[in-house]
């Protein structure tokens, strides 16, 4: 495959440009908006297009296509220092790329703005949207085990809808089905397009779900990396210990402490962390930080042994 020619672009262009060109490819060979179409075919042509956009949005993949080509990069080639750059293949979701890019799912949804959204994209189209019932928007709280793993989520909704003559409207109820991806963050958007409030003389409104984060017991999450304290006594910060974690996955880690602890002491466990919402197979780092308990007294002698112990 040639990338450049898929996203009709020349091989000096700007990341501006591969931006706007997966912009636009993507729009219009969304599956939402080729429904006539053989599914086949434009699930392929989406991916394809989705697979340029992300190796020449990423300088080091695009460095090795433009010298070695597809073969190059998916076959893995030499790194000029006696080693090689590993093979490489395109695994991520067209669908969450998408979303990544646009901040949602749906190529359609009323709320999007700025230099990505639709209104600016089809801008020069003559595609003239109309009055659209108010979005609604439910946030939507998952536990980081629920963000790390992905689940699906069922939620009751609410809805106005139009009665028969078209006027008066009543309350329909029901239940939603939303799938969460793993290692999705807080503030991720997911569109139900068309499927809120109905008014008479407006497009049907939108149902918008935002994802918030639920504190957790034992760690805190930073983007991709996860945060721990571990709480140990004087004596384990001056002797040295195990620090036993717990993962979301059900695993424990068992991870030796074996220099004094002094004030502001991390230790880190790379590929430990979240999922990574652009490739599940990669992870985030988990981060331990440390809380010293210390005793409430000493008894005269145990000061004089401390004393006698340590040197001033």
């Amino acid at each position: 495959m040639d990338y450049y020619k898929i996203l009709e672009l020349k091989r000096d262009c700007t990341d501006a440009d591969i931006k706007k060109a997966y912009r636009t490819k993507a729009i219009s060979w969304h599956p939402e908006r080729n429904e006539g179409k053989s599914k086949d075919i434009v699930e392929q042509k989406f991916k394809t297009i989705s697979e340029a956009y992300y190796v020449l949005s990423d300088s080091m993949l695009r460095a090795v296509f433009d010298q070695y080509g597809e073969k190059g990069l998916k076959n893995g080639v030499p790194n000029g220092s006696g080693g090689d750059i590993p093979a490489w293949s395109f695994t991520q979701n067209p669908t969450t790329l998408f979303a990544e890019f646009f901040g949602s799912f749906s190529p359609f949804a009323d709320f999007f703005n700025g230099e990505s959204g639709i209104n600016n994209l089809f801008a020069d189209t003559g595609v003239k949207k109309g009055h659209k019932c108010e979005a609604q928007v439910i946030s939507l709280y998952c536990s980081l085990e629920e963000l790390y793993a992905g689940c699906t989520k069922k939620v009751r909704v609410v809805r106005q809808k139009l009665r028969s003559d078209g006027v008066n409207r009543f309350a329909e109820e029901r239940v939603m089905s939303v799938d969460i991806n793993p290692g999705w963050r807080e503030g991720t958007k997911i569109t139900f397009t068309n499927e809120g409030d109905e008014e008479m003389k407006r497009e049907t409104g939108d149902i918008v779900f935002v994802l918030k984060e639920k504190d957790h017991a034992s760690f805190s999450r930073s983007k991709d990396d996860l945060c721990y304290t571990a709480r140990i006594n004087l004596v384990e910060a001056l002797t040295g210990c195990t620090v036993n974690v717990k993962t979301l996955d059900g695993r424990t880690l068992s991870i030796a402490v074996t220099e004094i602890v002094r004030p502001g002491l991390t230790k880190t466990l790379v590929g430990e962390g979240m999922r990574q919402p652009r490739d599940t197979s990669k992870k985030g780092n988990l981060i331990i930080s440390f809380d010293v308990t210390y005793p409430d007294m000493l008894t005269d002698t145990q000061k004089t042994a401390v004393r006698e112990i340590l040197p001033m």
